[in-house]
């Protein structure tokens, strides 16, 4: 009687086992396909390597030479069955904070829009990053790296001039809370025209303040090209337009969530 009660106890505390899910560690992590995208500009993973038959991400380690921006597209496979997809991740050099959207989703299926299947994260000099691919199917990821020298200021009291007609190049890089601070001045009335060209994976804010007063902001998310924002005041009286009053202006652009990385183009006239 003893002894079967002992066979009992022993198959209680296996069942309890078996119904204990196992944490996946930091040895099993490693087993999961790794590509040093440094090293290798173009990454290919086929069908077998996919995560819809191995369940299991591929990662790519990249480090930023530079201040600057990383632009990775995906292209179709010559195996793939069908347009490739599925969906990219960046995260910190410990892959355990993520910088941007969990679940940046891509299909070279959207040849004619580059939003599908072309993605921008901004990045800092010397850190280290990693871009984690979940695929459907065969795919192919490409890299390109562009510097950029960043002149806004950190703060609306130290604003880079901004010179009517002069293009300026912003970054904002992931993980980055920080803001871009530009002073335009006008020296008549006028209409002041802001043009923006933007590449995030996410959006930016950009509001425009009148000494410490707000008059305006939007949201800047991936453009094709060049967009327009036009500043104008209205006669309280006919409510006629009119230009904005000689004086100071400030551009503060910024990122409108916490996933938001790129970079812009302004300049006004």
């Amino acid at each position: 009687m003893r002894k079967s009660c002992k066979i009992c106890a022993v198959l209680l505390v296996l069942g309890v086992l078996c119904m204990v899910p196992l944490a996946v560690s930091a040895a099993d992590k490693k087993k999961e396909p790794e590509y040093d995208f440094n090293e290798n500009p173009s990454v290919a993973i086929s069908e077998q390597k996919s995560y819809a038959h191995t369940k299991k991400y591929t990662w790519l380690q990249y480090k930023a030479p530079a201040d600057g921006y990383l632009t990775v597209e995906v292209l179709d496979s010559d195996e793939a069955e069908g347009n490739a997809k599925g969906y990219l991740a960046l995260y910190d050099s410990s892959r355990t904070n993520l910088l941007s959207s969990a679940s940046i989703f891509y299909n070279t299926a959207h040849s004619d829009n580059r939003y599908w299947y072309r993605f921008t994260f901004g990045m800092r000099k010397g850190q280290e990053y990693f871009i984690r691919v979940r695929s459907e199917n065969a795919a192919e990821i490409t890299r390109a790296f562009t510097k950029v020298k960043d002149v806004s200021a950190p703060s609306r009291a130290k604003a880079a001039a901004l010179k009517k007609n002069r293009l300026r190049t912003g970054l904002i890089p992931a993980g980055s809370s920080g803001a871009d601070w530009y002073h335009v001045k006008l020296t008549k009335r006028q209409r002041l025209r802001l043009y923006y060209n933007a590449k995030t994976n996410g959006s930016f804010k950009l509001s425009v303040y009148s000494g410490s007063k707000r008059i305006g902001s939007r949201n800047l998310y991936y453009t094709a090209g060049q967009r327009k924002i036009t500043l104008y005041q209205k006669k309280m009286s006919d409510k006629k337009q009119t230009g904005m009053n000689p004086g100071d202006y400030y551009i503060k652009i910024e990122r409108a969530n916490t996933v938001s990385s790129g970079y812009y183009k302004i300049k006004w006239n």
